[in-house]
């Protein structure tokens, strides 16, 4: 694949363990210098944790991917699975985020929402308003002053999806949301920009 982007650029991928994270340093280990970095590895909800992470490093580039869901109906739901939603997919955003931006404001962050985000699936209630605040934190990064790009995909083909039952000609594969990655570093879009991506559907700032 080739691309307009400066090589050696940078970039930091949370949830590092995960199917396309693998895939994405796979694919541009030649054109980045990718530093994946797993749940094991660093706890995105733990503000301390991040903050020693952080700690003399800097990147060119964040990508907040780091993500965990429960399926549940409203009422069979409890708490702890809420709190654990929230806490990894917007808490974790915001924490890795913000010690990112204190050693280098010049870094871009690219936070992987979802189309959940903006569709209200049933049974997904926590992992939906949790990808909704990731939406709105990007845009008041932005706001801020902030570069940052969020990126809604639907469903991509990776372990973490398996178990849903979603049928294969809605489902990205890895290489396909690699592209609209690739994109976004190549400068194809404006901070605060949200990218939904679905298979056959595209659309900037819905």
């Amino acid at each position: 694949m080739k691309t307009q982007i400066s090589s050696n650029k940078s970039i930091l991928i949370t949830g590092g363990g995960g199917d396309w994270a693998q895939s994405f340093a796979n694919e541009f280990r030649d054109v980045f210098d990718i530093t994946l970095v797993s749940r094991k590895q660093l706890d995105v909800t733990q503000d301390s944790d991040v903050a020693n992470y952080f700690e003399g490093k800097q990147f060119d580039v964040v990508i907040n991917n780091a993500g965990c869901i429960h399926p549940n109906r409203l009422l069979d739901s409890d708490s702890a699975e809420w709190i654990q939603d929230i806490s990894v997919n917007l808490i974790g955003t915001y924490l890795v985020s913000k010690y990112a931006l204190k050693n280098n404001q010049k870094t871009l962050i690219i936070n992987i929402a979802s189309t959940a985000g903006f569709n209200a699936y049933k049974d997904w209630s926590s992992y939906c308003s949790s990808k909704a605040g990731v939406i709105t934190l990007s845009k008041s990064m932005a706001n801020d002053g902030f570069e940052v790009i969020c990126m809604a995909p639907g469903a991509i083909e990776t372990k973490f999806r398996d178990k849903f039952n979603i049928p294969n000609n809605n489902i990205m594969t890895c290489s396909e949301f690699s592209k609209h990655v690739v994109d976004v570093l190549a400068g194809k879009y404006q901070s605060g920009d949200v990218l939904f991506i679905r298979k056959n559907e595209f659309v900037l700032n819905p």
